[in-house]
């Protein structure tokens, strides 16, 4: 019997899950992404765009920064906590629906940055390098692309229970794993549960696929969609060299 769904797909983030996210990192919360994304975009005077805008954890400091920048997701759920979170603090930014895959603006920006290894969630190489070539065309010419990548690794099949109080309400995340060294890729079934006085009000299910990426496979993949100068910065340490055992890489290439 079948799956239910196609290699390739995944369901998105949804109301708990958006939610969930919002409370694990809230705005202002930072791995060392902001700050180096910050300092890379330093000097920028066109248009930036952020794909996979989430929550807006990345958004709003370079708002804040004075740049312009335009976000998007695939998820209506994640845009209304973004656009939420903006209007708190009083930013307006241009906000829409789309995904990597298919999104296209010719040569309209200066820089399209992907933080929090977001990239991973285009799976399948011929999505992934589809997704490399449109941002290579929504760029000017000499615009840059920064996009984090993490090292391929194998989560544990069992994660363990989470959860997080939204004020007299509990959210709950439990869940399983399953990695796939051939496709080179993990697959979660996250199931998110909201309590409140100790019953369940709301249950949600999300299909969640990281694909991984080695290094120089990422780095030919950049080349193969016509990026040149390809810079590679270690654990949020801008000019520091990949080493064995680091958290995540962050690839800096401009359009050729």
């Amino acid at each position: 019997m079948g799956s239910g769904w196609e290699p390739g797909t995944q369901w998105q983030y949804g109301k708990l899950a958006a939610l969930a996210y919002q409370l694990d990192k809230p705005i202002g919360t930072s791995f060392g992404d902001v700050e180096l994304y910050q300092g890379l975009l330093s000097g920028v005077t066109g248009e930036v765009l952020e794909p996979a805008v989430g929550t807006g954890r990345m958004l709003i400091p370079l708002l804040e920064q004075g740049l312009r920048v335009r976000g998007y997701d695939p998820s209506a759920d994640m845009l209304a906590v973004c656009r939420a979170n903006c209007a708190a603090r009083g930013l307006d930014p241009v906000l829409f629906e789309a995904d990597m895959v298919t999104f296209c603006d010719p040569g309209a920006f200066a820089a399209v940055v992907i933080p929090a290894g977001s990239f991973a969630l285009v799976t399948g190489r011929d999505r992934a390098a589809a997704a490399l070539r449109n941002i290579g065309e929504s760029l000017a010419p000499a615009g840059r692309l920064i996009v984090d990548v993490e090292p391929p690794q194998l989560l544990p099949a069992q994660p363990p229970l989470r959860h997080w109080w939204h004020g007299d309400e509990l959210l709950t995340l439990t869940g399983h794993n399953q990695s796939d060294a051939v496709t080179q890729r993990t697959t979660g079934w996250l199931r998110y549960e909201l309590w409140r006085e100790g019953e369940l009000v709301r249950t949600e299910l999300q299909l969640f696929t990281l694909q991984w990426y080695g290094l120089a496979e990422f780095t030919a993949m950049l080349r193969e969609a016509g990026f040149r100068q390809v810079t590679v910065h270690a654990d949020y340490q801008a000019g520091q060299h990949p080493a064995d055992g680091g958290r995540v890489w962050t690839f800096e290439a401009t359009r050729g």
